[in-house]
């Protein structure tokens, strides 16, 4: 038996070798093929079609099915299935059989089997085998081109070989999976279901970004880790493009019934169009075992119709990067006022919908007006991740610069990721027109909230001020912001700016505070320089997160860092200002400080001169708040007549809130203080010594101040 098994194997071998170069031309025995657009199977799960049967004997047979092309630029690649079942009660030995490729007009081409495992040319009695085949075609050749003829081993017939089929692909054949429905796949001998979930396809000025959601499940009963799997994007005119997946990478492991859902993204050029896609799957030959360069198709899905959208404000859209699967979201853009420029400042959260973590992407990106002008951008981040966990999102912001009087009519934002070799990568493209950029308007009672991880604070307006001037008004603003953090944490750094009703621009300045405490609270003093009695009705406060440059690395330290300007701006309209003021000397406020003066009166000696007005005083202080007072002063003033028209006596102290020195600073608790004036002249020209005007300012910066009581007290008469 050994020796006769020899001989037959041989003659096998040559006969093989006799008809590649003779194909034969006996009746086609086939059926007619459905399309998988026809398959009616559970769960609309298009299966292998089955394009021919041929019976041989005892109620076995051999089914060709699973029929694929893959057309390339100088050949293309067939791959099929040959599905061997065996009813009888005896061995089927595959050796007696083989598979002829041919074209219609008889042009033969060489069949290679994929390396099978061992003892797998024998199958069983009343099992079935499948054995995968692939061929080199010509570059022209179609599917209904091919003639598949199946042949027997027989010693009996001219030529020792018996056709015991021809099948031929019928016009209706169709490999595509269509859209929307799930495809059956083997990998590896591993039954799979795939399908494209979802597809969507934004677009830059010279790509197509096609993003597809593809589920893949494994049907087996055992799991496996995925071979190099090749995903292309196929268009309509036969080019190829190929995608990149973060999950169906090679080695990743996937169990039976584990649904996996990965996206494949890439670029495609504009000119090839985004109909008629289909998403090609493919599977080197070398990762068969087989030495040359060729990529088998393993499965073909037809890409659901995507409308090539403008990416848009307050949408999610999905990018893949060598890191992962990230969900990117436009929230916001503005045009920003800065001194004799215009900031064109973006917002936007990265989102990780995953369920591993991922490294924050280095994203990097441009505007584009009109479709003509690129603006460069720097990326900014403010928060304190290190990395972007399942669930979670950071906000960064994108900025660039303008002329203020710059026009346009639309703006591109492109957002790419710059790839460890430095090569940069188109992700996405938004866009928008000038009429989205409006900034968030806070109302005078409303509140502004960053949630920057490390940064999380709420900023609302407390209280305006106008402080008076010789030549020029102090126009301020206290603010006061809360920690939302669970820790001790510094404050955002800020940028502030007046806008009047008209359009005026005013930059503004900003108190700084040091660490607040969780749930602790700080003032915050924002202000800025205005004309003589400008009106300040309608006037808003603008403030955003400041954006700065570092200085060149090396210098050892982050001080003379550059202020480029600011970004996630917001606009608060302004409560009223209390401009009149009060008419009695209990609880002025100079917040978080309140002062009431008590046991006023005057005493005076004539005969030097000498005036001393004395008061007792109680000082209290908001100790949960923190703030930089250091500017802050109170003055007390005392104002009479003198004789001589349009002159007056003015006797006044300025006193630090709480500071070292006590001759110069109001202490907190209750006290008492005077204020001594000496100079004969003035004395003896007070006009009758009846009535005096005491007044207390809020002082502020270089000397501009703010009237906050003021009443008429009897001369040597202690009053409260």
């Amino acid at each position: 038996m050994n020796i006769r098994r020899h001989i037959v194997t041989c003659f096998i071998l040559l006969l093989l070798m006799y008809s590649t170069a003779h194909p034969g031309s006996v009746q086609a025995d086939s059926g007619d093929a459905p399309s998988p657009a026809e398959d009616t199977t559970e769960a609309q799960v298009i299966r292998p079609i089955v394009l021919g049967k041929a019976d041989i004997g005892e109620a076995s047979s051999m089914e060709l099915k699973d029929v694929m092309l893959l057309p390339g630029d100088n050949d293309g690649t067939v791959s099929f299935t040959l599905a061997v079942n065996n009813g009888g009660p005896g061995d089927l030995d595959f050796m007696n059989y083989w598979i002829r490729l041919q074209s219609a007009a008889g042009n033969p081409f060489t069949v290679n089997l994929l390396p099978q495992v061992k003892d797998k040319n024998r199958i069983p009695a009343y099992t079935s085998q499948e054995f995968h085949f692939y061929a080199k075609v010509n570059r022209t050749t179609k599917l209904q081109d091919l003639v598949f003829t199946l042949i027997q081993l027989d010693f009996s017939v001219a030529g020792f070989e018996k056709v015991i089929g021809r099948i031929t692909a019928p016009d209706s054949y169709s490999f595509v999976t269509p859209a929307g429905k799930e495809g059956s796949l083997d990998i590896g001998d591993i039954p799979f279901i795939g399908k494209i979930a979802r597809a969507a396809v934004s677009r830059n000025d010279d790509y197509y970004l096609p993003s597809l959601y593809f589920e893949m499940t494994d049907v087996g009963t055992k799991g496996t880790k995925l071979p190099d799997l090749a995903y292309f994007i196929r268009t309509k005119q036969g080019q190829t493009y190929p995608l990149q997946s973060t999950v169906f990478t090679k080695d990743a492991d996937i169990q039976p019934l584990d649904k996996k859902e990965g996206l494949l993204t890439g670029s495609i050029p504009r000119e090839a169009g985004a109909d008629g896609w289909q998403l090609v799957i493919a599977q080197p030959a070398g990762g068969n075992g087989i030495g040359e360069s060729v990529m088998l198709p393993v499965a073909f899905f037809e890409v659901p119709a995507a409308v090539a959208a403008d990416v848009s404000i307050g949408n999610d859209y999905d990018f893949a990067s060598k890191s992962g699967t990230y969900t990117a979201r436009l929230t916001s853009l503005q045009r920003l006022p800065w001194d004799d420029q215009d900031i064109l400042a973006a917002t936007m959260t990265l989102t990780n919908n995953g369920s591993e973590p991922l490294p924050v992407p280095n994203l990097q990106g441009y505007f584009k007006l009109d479709d003509t002008v690129t603006i460069e951008a720097q990326f900014i981040r403010n928060d304190r991740v290190i990395s972007l966990l399942p669930g979670k999102e950071i906000s960064v912001q994108i900025a660039g610069k303008i002329p203020y009087t710059g026009e346009f009519q639309s703006i591109q934002l492109y957002l790419q990721e710059k790839e460890a070799d430095n090569k940069v990568k188109d992700l996405l493209t938004f866009h928008h027109n000038r009429e989205l950029m409006n900034m968030t308007v806070i109302p005078a009672n409303g509140t502004r909230t960053l949630t920057d991880i490390g940064y999380s604070a709420a900023y609302t307006i407390r209280a305006v001020h106008t402080f008076q001037g010789n030549n020029t008004d102090l126009f301020a603003v206290q603010m006061d912001v809360e920690n939302l953090e669970k820790r001790s944490a510094d404050l955002r750094r800020q940028v502030a700016q007046f806008q009047a009703a008209d359009g005026t621009v005013f930059p503004a300045s900003i108190t700084e505070v040091g660490k607040i405490n969780p749930r602790g609270k700080a003032l915050q003093s924002v202000w800025t320089t205005l004309p003589k009695d400008f009106d300040t009705e309608g006037i808003q406060l603008i403030i955003g997160d400041e954006v700065s440059v570092l200085p060149p690395s090396g210098s050892g330290s982050n001080e003379g860092a550059r202020l480029e300007g600011y970004v996630n701006a917001v606009s608060f309209q302004l409560p009223a200002e209390r401009k009149e003021p009060k008419a009695g000397f209990a609880d002025l406020e100079i917040y978080p400080y309140s002062i009431t003066l008590s046991h006023i009166g005057t005493q005076m000696d004539f005969t030097t001169g000498k005036v001393q007005l004395s008061f007792d005083y109680e000082l209290n202080k908001n100790a949960l708040v923190e703030a930089d007072m250091k500017d802050h002063k109170l003055i007390v003033e005392l104002k009479d007549e003198l004789f001589e028209s349009g002159k007056e006596i003015v006797i006044s102290e300025t006193y630090d809130l709480n500071g070292t020195d006590a001759s110069k600073s109001l202490q907190l608790g209750s006290h008492d203080a005077a204020i001594s004036y000496t100079n004969k002249d003035k004395i003896y020209n007070i006009k009758d010594m009846k009535s005096y005007q005491l007044n207390v300012y809020h002082q502020f910066q270089n000397g501009q101040k703010k009237l906050l009581a003021t009443k008429e007290l009897e001369w040597f008469i202690y009053a409260d």
